[in-house]
Order: C-alpha cells, then sequence, then structure tokens
C-alpha cells in the first residue's frame, strides 16, 4: 500500500483482505458486533485490527464477462443487506478489510514469510459477549490485483 504519514514521519501500510464465514451452531438466534484481526509483529507484539468499510467488492465470473459482487460483512450494499443477524443453525459470510500502519522500527511489521504468507487470527465477539476466533491465513497480492477486487481500496485509510 502507499506509505502515509503519521506525526511527520513516514508510514508503512499493510492491509489485510479476508473472505469470511460466521456459522450459529448455537440454539438461539445471534447477532455479531466485532470481527478485528490480531496480528503478532516482527517484534513479538500484539496488534488488534478493526475492520474498516470498503467498496462493493467484486469479481469476474469464471471465463464469463459478467461481474460478481461479493458482501462486505456488517455493511449494507446496493446487493446485499448487510445484517449481522444469524439465524440458529444458518451462516453468514462476506468481506472484512483491515490496515496495519506502522512507523518507526521494522519490528512492528507483520512478519511476512517468504512465500508472501502472514497468519493472524480473526476474532468474533457476538451480542451476548460469547467470543471466538480462529487462524488465518493471508497471501500477499499486488495492489493492482487488490484494486481490481475492491475499487479504490489504496485511498482507503
Amino acid at each position: 500500500m502507499p506509505p502515509g504519514e503519521y506525526q511527520g514521519q513516514s508510514t508503512r501500510k499493510h492491509g489485510f483482505l479476508a473472505y469470511i464465514e460466521i456459522t450459529n451452531r448455537g440454539l438461539r438466534d445471534v447477532s455479531f458486533v466485532s470481527w478485528g484481526l490480531r496480528i503478532k509483529t516482527r517484534g513479538g507484539k500484539k496488534l488488534e485490527l478493526h475492520e474498516i468499510s470498503i467498496p462493493e467488492p467484486r469479481g469476474t465470473a469464471g471465463a464469463s464477462e459478467n461481474i460478481k459482487f461479493y458482501p462486505v460483512l456488517g455493511q449494507k450494499t446496493p446487493h446485499f443487506e448487510g445484517s449481522t443477524l444469524v439465524k440458529s443453525g444458518a451462516s453468514t459470510l462476506g468481506m472484512a478489510y483491515y490496515i496495519a500502519e506502522v512507523y518507526g522500527s521494522e519490528d512492528w511489521d507483520p512478519p511476512i514469510a517468504e512465500d508472501g504468507k502472514v497468519q493472524a487470527k480473526v476474532g468474533i465477539e457476538d451480542a451476548f459477549d460469547n467470543k471466538t476466533s480462529c487462524k488465518i491465513t493471508f497471501s500477499e497480492i499486488s495492489l493492482e490485483r487488490a484494486g481490481e477486487i475492491v475499487p479504490g481500496i489504496a485511498r482507503i485509510g
């Protein structure tokens, strides 16, 4: 991502775009209130990132020229309701976008493996204060490719 600026210092930005499915295995309907991302930095510190609103993600459907739209978790778009209520035995899914903006020592950067992978943990909290989490692996993609999925992503954050 393009660098930013904080208190006169240049920053490094790392964007994380995830496609997340949340399943309600409980006996009652539940609404989730947060779906944050936790990343351990190169220096061993934990970064807690919160989801950021994004334009509706899109892509082409196979070899055709047809455009497929993807939901964004908790965000109403022209094609999706954006509800965070999940009925008992049902699930919901959508994209979530996070930005880690750091400056100073590179110890604050997320550890990116040689194969371009970053390990993180998504934490989900519902309206009843129940919490769960799962590990997720991100693959590095170019800013141009990310812009094909989420128009204007380079200007967000």
